[in-house]
């Protein structure tokens, strides 16, 4: 994982994003994407639930969203012109004073409501978006088919897998998958596609397959990921609960294609 900054927006919407369409520079096998973490103060709640009114949920099938609902998540895709008020989410003013010698640090400055990360994504090489703070023990409710149970973690922590490929079409194929990292960090063995092994310190990981959601983004589209409302103990609410001076929040996982892939007409032509 290549990480190329995180900033936290204190400008206009209008002027926020079109400072996101100037180009990076990418290798012709990888895919430069945004990912935005926007977390959701408690009197927004219901203003965060409307904008699911204009994300398509769609775009996935019906047995992936059940099995998401049964979990407490969701997921859906922002095609087409941003919506207002996810545009003015993701640009929250912060309240951070203008840069002096002297700064105070508060809660809202140690902790601003949006961060903004570029990455760029190898095929075949997975990267981690680090979704919930390390709680030192939780109890998760999964549910996997038709049964409901409990487990509890110590030292656990929710994150996505994040996979993306070029396809046909100028389009990138996005794929995030739910783990759990849990336990005490160990130095762990990984493999490489080069058959080269590495020693890098683990947890343990609880990977849920059949929750994976995978979308095909257009440039300028947006995949967003939250939770369901009060689903704290759910594996939703675990990743996308957060909180703040002794308040809970709900926070969303929003991932755009920021460079549109080269086009494989030209790359034969090459």
């Amino acid at each position: 994982m290549i990480a190329l900054g995180c900033q936290v927006f204190d400008k206009p919407p209008e002027q926020a994003f079109d400072s996101l369409l100037k180009p990076v520079k990418t290798s012709a096998d990888s895919v430069t994407l945004e990912i935005f973490q926007a977390r959701i103060p408690l009197d927004q709640e219901k203003k965060a639930d409307a904008l699911w009114e204009r994300i398509d949920e769609q775009e996935f099938d019906a047995d992936l969203r059940r099995k998401l609902i049964s979990n407490g998540l969701r997921v859906g895709v922002v095609g087409g012109t941003l919506p207002e008020d996810l545009s003015k989410l993701l640009a929250l003013k912060s309240d951070a004073e203008e840069e002096s010698a002297s700064r105070v640090i508060t809660n809202q400055t140690a902790m601003p409501r949006v961060t903004r990360r570029v990455v760029q994504v190898k095929r075949r090489e997975p990267t981690s978006i680090q979704v919930s703070e390390l709680r030192d023990e939780a109890q998760v409710l999964i549910s996997s088919g038709s049964s409901i149970g409990g487990k509890t973690f110590r030292q656990m922590q929710g994150v996505y897998a994040l996979e993306a490929e070029s396809i046909p079409g100028q389009q990138v194929r996005v794929r995030l998958i739910p783990e759990l990292h849990h336990g005490d960090m160990k130095q762990r063995y990984a493999g490489s596609d080069q058959g080269i092994f590495m020693s890098i310190p683990s947890r343990e990981r609880e990977v849920f397959n059949d929750l994976a959601m995978e979308a095909n983004l257009a440039p300028g589209e947006l995949l967003v990921v939250g939770c369901l409302p009060d689903a704290k103990a759910s594996l939703g609410g675990v990743f996308h609960t957060a909180s703040a001076a002794g308040r809970d929040e709900r926070k969303l996982i929003l991932i755009r294609l920021m460079q549109v892939p080269p086009s494989e007409i030209l790359t034969e032509k090459k």
